[in-house]
């Protein structure tokens, strides 16, 4: 027999953990910790949510790459100019075609793409180039009009094959910039077929023939001619794919009347590879765009859907952000302050039941008592982005009132100058000589501030810059003049210094959260909140927040936090009754794809 050393030059090695270098890919080694052999499997491939089309359709077209692509045409339900670009995170709304239609192909990048034929009430033979901004329309006319037919190539250069006249097609012919020729057409007549590659080295895939059939039937271009080569694993229709002719992938599609997929393959020139995972949502009729490794997926049908999924093929796996335990709170309290980092934080005030002065220092495993508050206080707004010996407290609730107090640390706490209006439930961030604090409420209620004050390390400033919503028992995160204010309800807002736009929505509505909230402007964390208590944690990256599928063990909340993105500590809170609970934050990172061999 031949063994592991004769046929790769080495043993099987004896480690008591996992490697975690991409060099491990293919490898095979002994876990003596779990007592099983393992391997690291290479090329997987996931899906992850992008920003939503504005314009919800199926039948549309679109080229680029996985960061700059343009989604353009559709239906919805009948044919739409309708024109987006992705710049890796959202779409945004460009130049209209000048023929609606569905159903046809594009070729190109995103600042110079091409559009041709497809479907209004009748097959169009128009073909139209986009130049970033707007579209215009070409003399050149396709030689066969049809609709359900795929392309490849560039705005100058671009090949177009397979569709539907009256009938399933394998016409294919050439564009050289001005006008379209025709040229050897496919083995297998087609429609519905996804496409990728150059107008010299193309890939066609999948497909119907005969109608209603499903096609796996997979043919390579040379610029001549068309060779069939291996099959999909995964007959189908109506699907998409991008990449090269021999490293392209296909998703999407029907699979059987009626029924939709979500099912992947990648093609490395040779033969496909099913993924084990495919799309989150199930469609026909999308569009896709980019490589074998990097690739966006959007809209499709049915119902007509915004879906936009990113996809990476890597040797890693993403893993979710997590929450382990840390060391419990010597005061049991909530609807308090923290400032600081996971291993050096500093959490003062709050609530017991009646109005606290506690502050208590974190070393990344322990709490200890440190010198108490001046003014008993609930509720109030802190320097998240301030450090463990150098914090600011202000406003607050105490003990039947709102205040103005400010505090500042440095070991002790010391009363400075005091804020210009008196607020509870108000949102705070910055540090210690560079603070912010908003919103809030100025007395019992029912109407909140919208006020914002800038504090330089001396006194308080009433900027001009007032909230778009009015809000109490808010998140704030960041610095003095790059700030989020979030929650109270899923509203999110965002600061420059100078004024406050509105953001994204939250997915999950919550106030009295994560009393300052985690991270920066432009990498948030949220968690914990609203009166039932949860313990929902959404992540923030500039543009939109996204839901991690790990919450905190204890849902609470009036919790304290503070930390980063990838770093956060939440402590104390209420569940109903206040709890001493600290938890750790890990944030979102990737592993390898480990496999544990086994013998049948």
């Amino acid at each position: 027999m031949t063994t592991y050393k004769e046929l790769f030059g080495k043993y099987v090695q004896n480690v008591s953990s996992d490697p975690t270098s991409t060099d491990a890919e293919g490898q095979i080694w002994y876990n003596t910790t779990s007592g099983t052999f393992k391997t690291a499997l290479g090329s997987f491939g996931f899906w992850a949510s992008g920003g939503n089309l504005n314009t919800a359709r199926g039948g549309i077209m679109g080229t680029g790459t996985q960061t700059a692509t343009v989604a353009f045409g559709g239906d919805n339900p009948g044919a739409t100019g309708a024109t987006e670009k992705y710049n890796g995170t959202s779409w945004t709304t460009s130049g209209t075609m000048n023929t609606a239609r569905g159903e046809g192909a594009g070729a190109g990048i995103q600042t110079a793409a091409l559009a041709f034929s497809g479907y209004t009430t009748v097959n169009v033979a128009n073909t139209e180039s986009f130049n970033g901004s707007t579209w215009t329309s070409l003399p050149g006319t396709i030689g066969t009009a049809r609709r359900g037919l795929a392309g490849a190539g560039l705005q100058t250069a671009a090949l177009a094959f397979g569709g539907f006249t009256t009938a399933n097609s394998a016409v294919t012919e050439s564009w050289n910039g001005t006008t379209w020729s025709p040229v050897a057409s496919m083995n297998t007549a087609r429609n519905g077929l996804g496409g990728a590659g150059t107008q010299t080295a193309a890939l066609g895939f999948g497909g119907n023939n005969p109608s209603p059939g499903f096609s796996a039937a997979t043919e390579s271009w040379n610029g001549s001619v068309w060779t069939s080569v291996n099959s999909m694993n995964t007959a189908r229709y109506s699907l998409a794919g991008g990449g090269t002719q021999n490293a392209a992938i296909g998703f999407g599609g029907v699979i059987s009347t009626p029924a939709v997929s979500g099912a992947t393959e990648t093609w490395n020139g040779t033969s496909w590879t099913s993924n084990p995972t495919g799309l989150a949502t199930a469609r026909r009729d999308l569009a896709g765009s980019g490589t074998k490794t990097s690739a966006l997926a959007f809209g499709g049908t049915p119902p007509v859907t915004t879906a936009t999924e990113a996809w990476t093929q890597s040797v890693t796996v993403p893993v979710a952000g997590s929450w382990s335990s840390g060391g419990n709170l010597n005061t049991a309290r909530g609807a308090f302050a923290a400032s600081g980092i996971q291993t050096a934080a500093l959490a003062f005030g709050g609530t017991t039941g009646s109005r606290s002065t506690a502050s208590e220092s974190y070393n990344g495993s322990s709490w200890t008592n440190t010198p108490s508050m001046n003014t008993a206080r609930s509720n109030l707004g802190g320097s998240i982005s301030g450090t463990q010996t150098a914090a600011l407290a202000f406003g607050g609730w105490n003990p039947t009132t709102s205040t103005t107090a400010t505090e500042s640390y440095n070991g002790t706490w010391t009363s400075v100058n005091s804020l210009n209006t008196a607020r509870w439930g108000l949102g705070g961030t910055g540090t210690q000589t560079a603070g912010l604090a908003f919103s809030g409420y100025p007395g019992s209620g029912p109407s909140y501030s919208l006020a914002t004050e800038s504090w330089n390390g001396t006194s308080w400033t009433t900027t001009p810059a007032n909230l778009n919503s009015g809000r109490e028992l808010s998140s704030g995160i960041g610095l003095q003049t790059a700030a989020l204010a979030v929650g109270s309800g899923t509203s999110s807002e965002s600061y420059n210094g100078t004024s406050w736009t509105a953001t994204s929505a939250l997915n999950t509505s919550r106030n009295a959260g994560s009393t300052n909230g985690a991270g920066t402007q432009t990498a948030g964390l949220i968690f914990g909140g609203n009166g039932t208590s949860t313990g929902a944690t959404e992540l923030w990256n500039g543009t939109s927040w996204t839901s991690n599928p790990n919450g905190l063990a204890t849902a609470r909340d009036g919790i304290a936090g503070c930390g980063t993105q990838t770093s956060a500590l939440a402590a104390g809170g209420s569940n109903p009754g206040y709890v001493t609970a600290t938890e750790k934050w890990s944030g979102p990172s990737t592993t390898l794809n480990y496999k544990t061999l086994t013998t049948s």
